[in-house]
C-alpha cells in the first residue's frame, strides 16, 4: 500500500517593506539610474552659468531637470522597495510612468531646444551649450523609456485570469 503525502503552503503576502537588491540591474533599474545621472548634469551645466537666472528658459529648464531628479529618485526608490506592483492593484501604475516618460520627454526636448537658442545670444556659453547637448542626451532617454514602458504596457495582461478547477 502507497502512502501519499500532501504538504500545503500558504503564502500571505506581507505588509512590511522589502529592498530588491537586484532592481538596479533590471531594465528600468538602469534606466532610472541614467536619468537621475542625465538630469543632475544638466541641472549642473546650466546652474553654473553666471547670470543665468536673468535669462527666460532658465526657469523652465531647471524645472524640468529638478522634477525629472526627483521622479527619478522616487521611482528608483519605489522599484528597491517593491512598491510599484503594490500600486498596480490600485492605480494604472505603469500606464502612468508611461505618459509621464511621454510627457518630459518632449518637456526636455522644448527645454534643451529653448537653451540652445538663447546661447546663441550671450558671451560665456560653453555651460549652455553642454546643458543642451546633455538635454537632447535626455530627450532621447526619456524616449526610449516610453517606448519600452509602451511596449510593456501592451504586452502586459489586462486582467489576471484565474482558472477555478470543480472537482
Amino acid at each position: 500500500m502507497a502512502t501519499v503525502t500532501t504538504t500545503t503552503t500558504t503564502v500571505t503576502p506581507g505588509l512590511g517593506l522589502t529592498i530588491d537588491k537586484g532592481y538596479i540591474h533590471t531594465k528600468y533599474g538602469k534606466f532610472n539610474l541614467a536619468l537621475l545621472a542625465l538630469n543632475s548634469v544638466c541641472f549642473i551645466c546650466v546652474a553654473a552659468q553666471p547670470w543665468a537666472s536673468y535669462i527666460p528658459p532658465q526657469g523652465w529648464f531647471y524645472f524640468v531637470c529638478v522634477t525629472g531628479f526627483w521622479t527619478s529618485l522616487i521611482d528608483i526608490l519605489l522599484g528597491l522597495c517593491q512598491l510599484q506592483h503594490r500600486l498596480v492593484r490600485i492605480v494604472p501604475f505603469y500606464l502612468g510612468q508611461l505618459i509621464f516618460h511621454g510627457i518630459w520627454c518632449f518637456f526636455y526636448l522644448t527645454a534643451a531646444s529653448s537653451v540652445t537658442h538663447y546661447a546663441s545670444h550671450y558671451q560665456d556659453r560653453e555651460g549652455w551649450y553642454a546643458g543642451a547637448v546633455f538635454g537632447f542626451l535626455s530627450t532621447i532617454a526619456y524616449g526610449l523609456v516610453t517606448y519600452y514602458r509602451f511596449v510593456d504596457w501592451k504586452t502586459a495582461p489586462a486582467t489576471i485570469a484565474t482558472t477555478v478547477t470543480v472537482a
